[in-house]
């Protein structure tokens, strides 16, 4: 079933490609947007990968080649070692990536490595020759769907879910760590703003946020254990007691 909703939203990432003038528009306003809060650091990262071109190479292969495989990888994991938990993880993962179709339609956004007027590189065709604009790969991609990251969004789920599940610390930390890897792969090969990292991050988290939250009120509601609710509970069932013993 997993696999089979996969397909079903890379169809749907797909048709749900934008107007090109607006999604250049959006990308500038982005970039103003990002100038405006501090946070446009995209293009110095980039420049400094740039001279180290086997790093840039080996992001280039993680973008195309492997951030599909670690997820079912990932999947494949949690199904075998954590089943009690694996629907509830799965779910949530497919509410975020049915949320991003929204923004896909109504806020398209072309990659920061269209913007080469401005600096920007496109690191996986000019370094390693790579053509996302033809060929087959150009039909694999929505070359207007940078807003949001969900490179960034399932990296943050798989490191963080998989750490609350690892045993030992040092195994903990280096899953922390992988989507700030993955968010330094996405930003070095121009693929997508740092804001395009923050908002897929949020969308990601926020099924998960919504249905923690409603798991508790319920248990809340269930247990008694609400503001007073002790208290209320101790005091009625002293009420019912007397009631039995002197009717």
């Amino acid at each position: 079933m997993f696999i089979a909703m996969s397909v079903i939203y890379k169809i749907s990432r797909y048709l749900a490609i934008g107007d090109v003038e607006i999604a250049f528009k959006n990308a500038y306003d982005v970039v103003s947007f990002e100038k405006s809060i501090g946070i446009f650091y995209e293009i110095p990262l980039q420049q400094y990968f740039l001279n180290k071109l086997s790093l840039v190479k080996l992001c280039n292969q993680f973008y195309t080649a492997l951030h599909v495989p670690s997820m079912i990888a990932f999947f494949v994991w949690f199904y075998q070692k954590q089943r009690a938990h694996y629907f509830y993880i799965r779910n949530c993962f497919l509410i975020a990536n049915f949320l991003t179709l929204f923004i896909f339609i109504g806020f398209p956004c072309a990659p920061p490595r269209m913007l080469n007027e401005i600096g920007f590189v496109d690191t996986l065709l000019q370094v390693s020759n790579v053509n996302l604009y033809s060929g087959v790969l150009s039909h694999l991609f929505n070359q207007y769907a940078a807003m949001p990251s969900m490179h960034f969004g399932t990296a943050l789920m798989i490191g963080v879910v998989a750490a609350v599940f690892a045993k030992k610390f040092v195994i903990q930390i280096g899953l922390l760590l992988y989507p700030l890897f993955v968010l330094v792969v996405i930003v070095v090969t121009g693929n997508h703003f740092f804001l395009d990292a923050l908002v897929g991050g949020f969308i990601t988290a926020l099924p998960f946020a919504v249905t923690l939250k409603r798991k508790y009120l319920l248990q809340k509601d269930n247990t008694g254990f609400e503001p007073g609710g002790a208290v209320l509970n101790t005091s009625k069932s002293f009420v019912e007691k007397n009631q039995a013993l002197h009717p």
